[in-house]
């Protein structure tokens, strides 16, 4: 296949075989990498790895250990400066700690993913507080692979290598294509959770290891959060084409506007049981001024539970989740405040931006469909949404709903 030759000989039996092979000289073709080390460093060519950890010590060992072994390595002490070096320098990988302060790991990760421009890049979580869990954690965030401290080189060379290659050919090229073909080319929405369920559920059935009753709660826990990822995108997407036939049909659309809704009542329990199911009840703070609103029950409980889900997934715990409402004299608006990892300009017009049903059921668009449903059920009774974010300093959507008309 390359041109060389190979040659077999034994001179005596008894004796060993001596093989020649004669392989032709490299030329080197568009796009290819080379061994940086052969060529005198020449960094153009060297893969760039993304270390973002908050443990100076730790960061430089990590680069010194990259770097002689023929990485190009840029270095970040926090999540939010790491995926601005993401955006501006576009890594081969990202090698990122979970815990650190403001963004941290999981919050980058997110970032990344949210970003049409980086979210193929390869994403390595590293922790010392989940060693010990037996499966790796992060993964169903949409990482590539986990590294339990301490590791040695060679498994964080490995980890490397095989996220890297999990990639696929073409992944770099697919990083300069625009963004809606970037999407298409991704994971299909529907297809990678319940991939997730059937290789769990095969491990279950065909193991010939004998297996603890806590690894098989933590598959079978995996397996039923992959489900419920399928469950909830494909009631989405109906939730999502009700709306637009809803928009079209100007009677049903009047029979909308008379509902009269009390905010507080549908808002506050949607928000404590969405801050319990969390594990953060410590980190929800209410404020009401009850009011009538002119929208459904099931629409209003909708756009909170998406709204607050929203402001707790993607905040550190200990970090505040507000939740309040203020009534004018013709609107009331609810705002949902948290101190996550925040959005750019571009992400928040991609978020609420319109889709296709397609593109909700097959690319990633319909993990985050829940912003674009809360903005259409919004526009549907004449509200306004406004989304204020800044990238590591939190975001704050917020909803007004007109007041029923006087009858």
């Amino acid at each position: 296949m390359a041109g060389g030759r190979c040659a077999i000989g034994n001179r005596t039996v008894g004796w060993a075989n001596r093989a020649r092979v004669l392989i032709p000289p490299i030329t080197a073709r568009p796009g290819m990498r080379h061994d940086s080390r052969s060529s005198g460093g020449d960094k153009r060519s060297m893969p760039k790895i993304l270390v973002i950890d908050d443990d100076e010590t730790l960061r430089r060992t990590l680069t010194a250990t990259l770097e002689k072994n023929g990485f190009e390595v840029l270095e970040a002490a926090t999540g939010a400066t790491g995926v601005h070096l993401a955006r501006t320098h576009l890594p081969d990988l990202v090698l990122c700690d979970v815990n650190m302060a403001g963004v941290g790991g999981h919050l980058a990760l997110y970032a990344l993913r949210r970003d049409p421009k980086i979210a193929s890049i390869p994403f390595v979580l590293m922790s010392g507080f989940l060693a010990s869990a037996g499966t790796p954690p992060g993964t169903e965030r949409g990482a590539d692979g986990f590294l339990a401290k301490p590791f040695d080189p060679e498994k964080l060379l490995s980890t490397i290598r095989e996220a890297m290659s999990s990639q696929g050919p073409g992944a770099e090229d697919r990083r300069d294509e625009s963004p809606a073909i970037a999407d298409t080319n991704s994971a299909p929405g529907l297809l990678q959770p319940l991939n997730q369920v059937l290789k769990i559920t095969g491990l279950l059935r065909t193991s010939r290891q004998p297996m603890s009753s806590k690894d098989i709660s933590d598959m079978a826990g995996r397996a039923h959060q992959a489900a419920e990822n399928v469950r909830k995108r494909i009631e989405n997407c109906l939730l999502y084409a009700e709306i637009e036939r809803l928009a079209c049909d100007r009677q049903r659309l009047a029979g909308l506007l008379e509902h009269q809704t009390g905010i507080r009542a549908v808002v506050e329990p949607v928000a404590r049981g969405t801050a319990i199911l969390s594990e953060r009840s410590a980190d929800l703070a209410l404020k009401f001024e009850d009011a009538l609103v002119a929208i459904s029950v099931e629409h209003l409980k909708k756009i909170a539970q998406e709204l607050v889900d929203n402001a707790f997934r993607f905040s550190h715990p200990g970090s505040a989740v507000h939740v309040m409402t203020a009534p004018d004299a013709e609107q009331v608006a609810l705002s949902i405040s948290d101190h996550g990892c925040g959005l750019t300009p571009d992400q928040i017009v991609n978020a609420v931006a319109p889709i296709t049903l397609d593109e909700a059921l097959l690319t990633r668009h319909g993990s985050g469909l829940g912003l674009c449903i809360s903005k259409r059920l919004t526009e549907l009774y004449n509200g306004s949404f406004t989304i204020q974010a800044e990238p590591g300093r939190g975001a704050t959507v917020t909803v007004r709903l007109p007041k029923p008309r006087p009858q």
